[in-house]
């Protein structure tokens, strides 16, 4: 406030909006994409199968998919050879099928 008692304009700063911040490494984000892919096309999401996508060394699968799914990003049905999809997915599984929020 200045001494007549107003609020400059130029003193204010605009509320900053919160933005949910959220990142991941280049081996997660590939991860995440070789589940995406399968899903889509139809084949199973399971880890042999993320494996043979993804070419990675068992050890940093095994910790992508652990972090991933620690994180709430991928959902498993926990099974000998577990299947993975995303715990939130803005598309459909289906090829044919559109999923999302519609355009008015």
């Amino acid at each position: 406030m200045d001494t007549c008692g107003e609020v400059s304009l130029m003193a204010r700063k605009p509320e900053t909006p919160h933005v949910d911040l959220q990142s991941v490494n280049d081996v997660s984000a590939g991860v995440y994409e070789a589940i995406a892919t399968l899903e889509y096309s139809g084949r199973p999401t399971s880890r042999s199968q993320i494996a043979a996508a993804t070419r990675l060394d068992d050890d940093v699968l095994d910790e992508a998919l652990w972090s991933m799914t620690s994180k709430g990003m991928l959902r498993t049905d926990g099974g000998d050879d577990p299947a993975y999809v995303p715990a939130q997915r803005g598309w459909s599984a289906q090829p044919d099928q559109a999923k999302g929020q519609k355009l008015s």
